[in-house]
């Protein structure tokens, strides 16, 4: 199995309310995105801005059916996103 292709999604929160989120081709992108924002805030832009993020895997159709496959055939041991749904397909059943 190749490695899957990452992106970095930074969630910015305003006054501990989710504003958007960014994707960014890696972390040193987003992390240099947050550096340069927070280079310009005040004390209060510190404070009243806080932010998030987590590198997520790319999907094309090609890779989530081969992993599906995999995990299927006992290749793989589920874990991540597909672990939590089959727990909850596990559930309705």
């Amino acid at each position: 199995m190749t490695t899957p292709k990452t992106v970095a999604e930074l969630t910015i929160f305003y006054k501990r309310q989710r504003l958007t989120s960014l994707i960014f081709d890696n972390q040193e992108t987003a992390d240099t995105f947050v550096d340069t924002l927070t280079s310009i805030f005040n004390q209060k832009g510190h404070d009243e801005f806080s932010f998030n993020g987590e590198i997520k895997t790319v999907y094309t159709s090609e890779t989530i059916t081969g992993e599906l496959h995999s995990y299927s055939e006992g290749d793989i041991s589920p874990k991540g996103w597909i672990l939590n749904m089959m727990k909850v397909i596990d559930g309705l059943n």
